[in-house]
């Protein structure tokens, strides 16, 4: 009788595993197919702008499989040909299970009526120099500004470009998403007289390792801007547009 009773209790076990086994099996040969989508960007990558200019963002194409999906695309960030700035554009569209794709573009405004604008960055510091970083101010409150990096990029573009990482991207004038904080923003003070006063720094990768502000002007007739620090030794920047 107990003989009896262990056998089918053995038979019950192997059809419970045979059954378990078949599940797996029906796992591993789903044959649902996934189109992934496919997104274009339209025009520039980078799109460089005087204030006022006309400018139409020529957005992107999207697919998924054969079908066009460009009325699915979602866009965030803005760029406003009027308003002086670095900003980044991204374009996303999912498929339905959910697997999406982005495509961006970074849209820079320079405006020389205005201290709120996109700068090219000359930056010196010892026996290192480096120019053409790009450097965005934009208006907070009254005469106060935000700058993306008060050092001109001397870090974050000039020395240690590699990084930024894959992921870093403008928004309203800061630079974000970086791998490593080496821009050093602050906000800042266009005085009535025309010169620039640093009043806090952001955060950043060096910490409490900051330099100290000795003299900082805007110069409305030619649009520059030229700044001075004590870093140890002389830290000089200078901004034109």
């Amino acid at each position: 009788m107990k003989k009896s009773l262990l056998y089918s209790l053995m038979a019950v076990l192997s059809v419970g595993a045979f059954t378990s086994c078949n599940d797996d099996e029906d796992q591993f040969t789903d044959t649902r197919v996934t189109h992934y989508a496919i997104i274009e960007l339209l025009g520039d990558e980078e799109v460089v702008l005087q204030a006022g200019e006309d400018w139409t963002d020529p957005g992107v194409k999207a697919t998924i499989g054969d079908q066009d999906v460009t009325d699915r695309v979602v866009v965030t960030g803005h760029a406003d040909a009027n308003e002086g700035g670095i900003n980044s554009l991204t374009y996303t569209v999912t498929n339905d299970d959910g697997f999406s794709a982005s495509a961006y573009r970074t849209v820079y405004v320079y405006d020389k009526n205005n201290f709120q604008s996109a700068y090219d960055a000359a930056s010196k510091y010892g026996t290192r120099a480096y120019s053409g970083n790009p450097v965005s101010i934009v208006k907070v409150k009254g005469n106060v500004y935000h700058i993306s990096d008060a050092l001109g990029g001397f870090y974050a573009f000039g020395r240690y470009p590699s990084y930024l990482g894959a992921d870093w991207y403008w928004a309203d004038g800061y630079l974000l998403g970086a791998t490593y904080p080496f821009s050093l923003g602050a906000f800042i003070r266009l005085n009535d007289d025309n010169t620039v006063e640093v009043l806090q720094y952001d955060d950043w990768y060096f910490g409490t390792d900051l330099p100290e502000q000795l003299s900082g002007s805007y110069d409305p007739a030619t649009g520059t801007i030229s700044l001075e620090y004590d870093f140890g030794a002389p830290f000089s920047v200078t901004l034109t547009k």
